[in-house]
């Protein structure tokens, strides 16, 4: 059981693609738009996503997340647990992140909670440019 289990990580692990054959692999970026109970921002984000791996940006926030991917459902929504890094003076929080690669686009939709509040986020993201 041990040795199905250990392969069946492995293989999930380095899936490149999702439900369909769509990819979620590869550079992406856009405008992301977070809703918290008192306001709503817009900021630049980029993404780079290499099989169960990846890496976000919010350079005017001034913080960097490292992705995990925890799950892939069998409709194709891949979802990710985001960590996030401050530099001195950001406030980014830790939190989980669902992408979906659709039109040609990937649709990503990110959940935390902060102090007993919820703090949603979504933005449809365009590949970048080999």
């Amino acid at each position: 059981m041990r040795l199905f289990m250990s392969v069946a990580v492995v293989v999930l692990s380095t899936m490149p693609a999702l439900a369909g054959g769509a990819s979620v692999s590869g550079s992406w970026s856009g405008e992301m738009r977070q809703i918290d109970p008192t306001q709503e921002d817009k900021y630049p984000m980029t993404l780079t996503l290499a099989g169960a791996k990846g890496t976000s940006s919010y350079p005017t926030l001034n913080c960097s997340g490292a992705w995990s991917r925890i799950a892939v459902t069998k409709e194709g929504y891949a979802i990710f647990k985001e960590t996030v890094v401050n530099e001195p003076g950001a406030t980014c929080i830790d939190g989980v992140v669902i992408v979906y690669p659709d039109a040609g686009k990937l649709v990503l939709g990110w959940f935390a909670a902060f102090e007993g509040t919820p703090s949603l986020a979504s933005a449809v993201l365009a590949k970048d440019a080999k």
